[in-house]
């Protein structure tokens, strides 16, 4: 009734990924997805503002500011960008972010450039346009900002926070990453030789279980192997 009545405002909707890819990476710092979540410490709101690999879900670089404005934001991308080295490298990465003020503020387009990277901001009210980094959010907080109703001083948050960071990059499985941590997948950086070594182990697994299945019918029945 309200379509017929022209009260409806016609939306246009992204093709469901599964039918067409959308910013799928095929290497390592390809794509960039920054954004940042709240937090608090002694009783007073902080940011975590964070920066992740859209290929190897590897958090670049990462930061715990008590504002967020253009200047943490190019701290941050300048922090990732020495990190990754990535004035050696020809290509450089496209950075998505949402459209907030310190995102889209002309110094921070600017720094962007002179780097060389490729500005891509999402639309607005499409969370999905950046669904890994908000994914990642959502681990963060649930395995570790919502774990402490405050930290006691920036000091102690900094140090719980880098502990999850490099136990997120460096040891916890991912699924989808093949159950290879983001690291790993980062350092590797070549998606056929990680599905190479994924099956490989799947192999050694499935023969593993069969050794163990005939000797546990042996122990039951009495029947050699």
């Amino acid at each position: 009734m309200l379509k017929a009545l022209g009260w409806v405002e016609p939306r246009l909707f992204r093709e469901a990924p599964w039918k067409t890819a959308h910013y799928e990476p095929f290497r390592p710092n390809q794509i960039w997805g920054e954004d940042w979540t709240i937090l608090t410490i002694a009783g007073v709101r902080y940011y975590l503002l964070t920066i992740i690999d859209y290929f190897s879900r590897f958090i670049v670089a990462w930061g715990i500011v008590k504002t967020v404005t253009q200047r943490e934001v190019q701290n941050l991308l300048a922090l990732a960008y020495m990190s990754e080295n990535l004035d050696q490298d020809a290509s450089k990465p496209m950075i998505r972010f949402d459209q907030g003020s310190p995102n889209m503020a002309h110094s921070t387009r600017r720094l962007i450039e002179e780097l060389e990277m490729l500005f891509s901001p999402a639309r607005a009210h499409r969370p999905t346009d950046n669904a890994r980094q908000e994914r990642w959010y959502r681990t963060v907080k649930q395995e570790e900002i919502y774990c402490y109703p405050t930290h006691p001083t920036e000091q102690i948050a900094r140090h719980s926070l880098g502990k999850y960071i490099f136990q997120y990059n460096e040891r916890r499985p991912h699924q989808a990453l093949l159950n290879f941590t983001p690291g790993y997948v980062h350092r590797m950086g070549n998606r056929s030789v990680l599905y190479a070594q994924y099956k490989k182990q799947v192999q050694i697994v499935k023969e593993q279980r069969i050794v163990i299945n005939r000797s546990q019918m042996s122990q039951l029945y009495g029947v050699s192997n």
